[in-house]
């Protein structure tokens, strides 16, 4: 007390001495909290700790904010008001912490504003702190502290489900394709995955985790599901990490982690460890909109996320004689098993690690690029694949058509699109072949077969799976 005071009359005696452009160059190194008790020295100080420009800055420094609106976007009067809102909202948080979280929720919101507006549409406004409060008190045990920030920011989607009847969920429609963190579709395995608002975070972790002999001691909640029910995404709150759960979930609780281990921790300042593993998985997934890896693609007439890679080196091209083929490779853990005593004596031991490919075909105008052909139209009769575990080929397939079916592709037409499967006794491997092709259509051949090359693509568990 005594050397504030000193310091206070020291201020005082410096009154008209110190330049104001200095006095508010001191300011602006002092943190925010310094600044308030500096207000408290004299009307000089009072006023230049009051500076507008000064609170813009501490805004944007803090909680990155450059607008005089608080978190539920209502107007503030000044920059002075909206920094207070934003501290009180936010102040048990390293401001780090809450920039991450702030950019990855902006960054998430603006991609689907421009390329999937009907998911912006399903977003939830953010979790009070009373509301995480009392979900904590529900459950028995504590968020990790940047999952409760994710959740202020944003409390979760809207999602196909009122309750646990699954015949329900599958007539969900158009709902169920909105999923935030997108999905894959093959035979009759469809995946669209929802982020949970924290109601059903509750409901749902107290509803399955029982259910599938998960204990309730071991602090797991459910953050994400499927539309169909069929994959599930957990938090681990005692360590924050996310883990997803496999074909043996139901009957052995398997999961397998989705965020790898920070490879230096302590290096990096803006870190919490395992404790923002859910914070990292959704800024990973935002780099992968952001550089096109995921993109939205139109299924059975209706739109959503599709987690195919569209980039190299995880999507591979070829173009031959016109017809481009594009072919990429999701892991479905949710149809894969990390035990090794999974194949009870069975003779096929490739149902370790599930892999779903989609394959793209269209044949390229002429002249489009370098391409340079005369075909007006070629239609596909057999297929030829070759798929290695690792390096080691174990499996060679030559048969008609694909998934039953002998696409008749047009010059500059619609691209043809199918999706089928591969299971793997390893973690990695790839698919290559060709395609045998007709010009014209198998009714009415103009011109001799011709091989149509598709290029080597990756069959991968990846770093983070979504």
């Amino acid at each position: 007390a005594a050397a504030a005071a000193a310091a206070a009359a020291e201020a005082a005696s410096m009154e008209g001495e110190v330049p104001g452009w200095i006095l508010q160059l001191l300011l602006s190194k002092c943190q925010p909290s310094d600044v308030a008790r500096c207000a408290c020295v004299n009307r000089r100080w009072r006023l230049a700790a009051s500076d507008d420009s000064l609170w813009k800055d501490f805004c944007s420094r803090y909680f990155d904010v450059s607008e005089t609106l608080d978190l539920l976007q209502r107007p503030c009067a000044s920059f002075k008001e909206t920094f207070d809102k934003w501290h009180a909202d936010f102040y048990m948080y390293p401001s780090s912490l809450v920039v991450r979280a702030k950019r990855c929720w902006q960054t998430l919101t603006q991609w689907m504003e421009s390329n999937f507006p009907d998911v912006v549409k399903s977003l939830l406004p953010g979790a009070s702190q009373e509301e995480l409060d009392e979900v904590e008190k529900e459950l028995g045990w504590k968020l990790p502290m940047p999952v409760r920030l994710l959740y202020q920011f944003c409390n979760g989607q809207e999602t196909p489900w009122s309750d646990f009847d699954e015949d329900h969920v599958a007539a969900g429609g158009r709902q169920n394709y909105i999923g935030l963190l997108g999905g894959y579709d093959f035979y009759h395995h469809l995946v669209n995955v929802h982020l949970l608002p924290l109601p059903q975070v509750l409901a749902f972790t107290q509803h399955f985790l029982p259910r599938w002999g998960i204990r309730i001691a071991s602090n797991h909640v459910l953050i994400a599901a499927s539309c169909n029910l069929n994959k599930f995404f957990f938090l681990n709150c005692n360590d924050g990490t996310v883990h997803v759960g496999t074909k043996k979930l139901v009957a052995d609780g398997e999961m397998i982690p989705c965020v790898p281990p920070l490879q230096n921790p302590a290096t990096n300042e803006n870190c919490l460890g395992p404790q923002d593993d859910m914070l990292r998985w959704l800024e990973e997934y935002c780099l992968s909109l952001q550089n096109g890896m995921f993109r939205v693609r139109k299924n059975d007439g209706l739109w959503s996320i599709s987690l195919f890679p569209e980039n190299e080196p995880f999507c591979t091209e070829a173009v031959t004689c016109g017809v481009q083929v594009r072919c990429s490779a999701v892991f479905v853990p949710e149809l894969s098993t990390l035990a090794e005593d999974d194949h009870n004596g069975d003779d096929d031991e490739n149902d370790k690690y599930l892999f779903c490919y989609s394959v793209r075909m269209r044949l390229l105008p002429s002249g489009m690029g370098s391409t340079q052909h005369s075909l007006v139209s070629c239609q596909l009769s057999r297929r030829h694949w070759i798929i290695r575990a690792d390096d080691e080929v174990i499996s060679e397939i030559h048969a008609e058509a694909v998934i039953g079916m002998f696409p008749l592709l047009q010059s500059g037409g619609k691209t043809f699109i199918y999706a089928s499967c591969s299971s793997l006794t390893s973690s990695s491997g790839s698919i290559e072949g060709d395609f045998t092709f007709v010009p014209g259509n198998l009714r009415r051949r103009e011109g001799p077969d011709f091989l149509v090359r598709v290029a080597r693509f990756p069959l991968k568990v990846p770093r983070f799976i979504f």
